[in-house]
């Protein structure tokens, strides 16, 4: 569903995709998208599969969405050092960031493939408090 509805995203516009009906989704009474669904995945997704085409580099959404999860918990562990450094220092900083790459529940969601909201949601949380501290 996830990779559907950013496929619909990026072919129809934003607009388009809050007025969707999805009539495979919810089969047979179908799904009114806009409405009852969190687009902050999508339009991630999105929003880096139009600048990579604004920079000439042609790819396929389905690329986009395949490799979200791994680029992002690469991001996660970066801002996992940058928070922990904050706090306390570099060494914890290094070891927080290699406890977040070995966490098992992380890695199940970060692999390639996995196109869901927790591989953007941990690194956006991560980085949210970096930023507040």
């Amino acid at each position: 569903f996830n990779y559907r509805s950013t496929h619909h995203l990026a072919s129809h516009g934003f607009y388009e995709f809050l007025n969707w009906f999805d009539e495979r989704a919810w089969y047979p009474l179908g799904r009114i998208v806009g409405g009852t669904v969190y687009p902050g995945l999508m339009v991630t997704a999105g929003l880096i599969h139009w600048i990579l085409n604004m920079l000439n580099v042609t790819v396929h959404i389905r690329d986009v969405c395949v490799f979200l999860a791994p680029v992002f918990s690469g991001l996660t562990a970066i801002s996992t050092f940058l928070l922990t450094r904050e706090l306390w220092n570099q060494g914890a900083g290094l070891l927080a960031a290699c406890f977040i790459a070995i966490v098992p529940g992380y890695i199940s969601r970060s692999v390639a493939g996995s196109f869901d909201n927790e591989g953007i949601a941990i690194f956006a949380l991560q980085f949210t408090y970096y930023l507040w501290v």
